[in-house]
């Protein structure tokens, strides 16, 4: 058994060869909610009139739980949690999944916060799994309405964007760089 509470994950010099279960659990959390979260936001606007209050709701709902676990996901990451720390290498790919990394922490803080904006600014509360959250702000004008939307909308673009690049990064280490990357953060 490793250090992490994980028989048969330590390799040849006793260093951990896969990321812990909180780890793993959090990733794929956030990754398949931010993946819902993208399909109910893009399907909220092509419905009929029937489905889309349904929709809403899932998504505002869905949208408070993936806010917690962004928040609980950093505060494991910056408190060191239980994961692996590789040298970052040399030269730009050794910089590049650090960095892409803090682009995607960034931008989906400032998605939620854009999320959040939205619906506010349109006068409406934040209702999650049937609670209420009302908005701190006074009145918008339709204007800050319409900005903080489409901010949403573009922002959310560009993380299925980033995300994409992200996949693209990790089937680069499986079919050529053959490191166990995908290993670690899997099984």
């Amino acid at each position: 058994m490793d250090g992490m509470g994980m028989p048969g994950s330590v390799g040849e010099a006793g260093a951990p060869v896969r990321y812990s279960v909180e780890t793993r659990w959090l990733h794929w959390s956030c990754a398949w909610l931010i993946l819902a979260q993208f399909v109910l936001g893009e399907l909220m606007h092509r419905v009929p009139q029937a489905l889309h209050g349904p929709i809403v709701s899932a998504h505002l709902s869905l949208g408070v739980l993936l806010a917690a676990l962004v928040v609980m996901r950093v505060a494991w990451r910056v408190t060191g949690g239980r994961a692996i720390r590789f040298p970052a290498g040399d030269g730009l790919a050794g910089r590049a999944a650090p960095a892409m990394h803090g682009v995607l922490y960034l931008a989906l803080g400032a998605e939620i916060g854009l999320g959040y904006l939205a619906r506010w600014s349109g006068g409406k509360p934040v209702t999650a799994f049937g609670a209420v959250i009302n908005s701190p702000f006074g009145p918008m004008s339709q204007a800050t309405h319409h900005l903080f939307g489409s901010a949403h909308g573009w922002l959310a673009w560009t993380i299925m964007i980033l995300a994409a690049g992200h996949v693209a990064a990790v089937l680069y280490h499986v079919r050529i760089v053959r490191d166990g990357v995908l290993r670690r953060m899997w099984a």
